[in-house]
């Protein structure tokens, strides 16, 4: 069975689907400070390192076979995204509280936004 996280960005009115190489079955926490951060950091100007430790400031989900388990609000935009991306029409979400958001790191990072933006 496939088994591995996906982070789930949302520049402008895109969706970005990134997921690791292989597909492989890592930690959220792996997969962001080794890949998704630096994709964060550069869209929004901010040093890399002011984000290693927010692993939960943007949507993630983790696929299990032809389920995409996310915390957030089941959007069809969203899931078509996640198929394109993946090149799997069969997948379907399925909802996951542990999936979601942390409050604290969102906050965190619309301030490292908002700061680098002014600079």
């Amino acid at each position: 069975m496939t088994i591995f996280p996906i982070y789930l960005l949302r520049f402008g009115k895109n969706w970005t689907v990134v997921f690791p190489d292989e597909r492989a079955d890592i930690g959220h926490t792996d997969f962001w400070e080794q890949t998704v951060s630096h994709i964060v950091a550069k869209h929004y100007r901010i040093p890399q390192k002011n984000l290693l430790n927010l692993p939960y400031c943007q949507r993630r989900a983790r696929v299990i076979g032809n389920n995409v388990f996310y915390g957030g609000k089941h959007d069809p935009a969203l899931l078509q995204s996640i198929r394109k991306a993946l090149g799997d029409n069969s997948l379907v979400l399925a909802q996951d509280d542990h999936e979601k958001r942390l409050r604290a790191d969102v906050l965190e990072f619309r301030r490292l936004v908002l700061r680098h933006r002014a600079a």
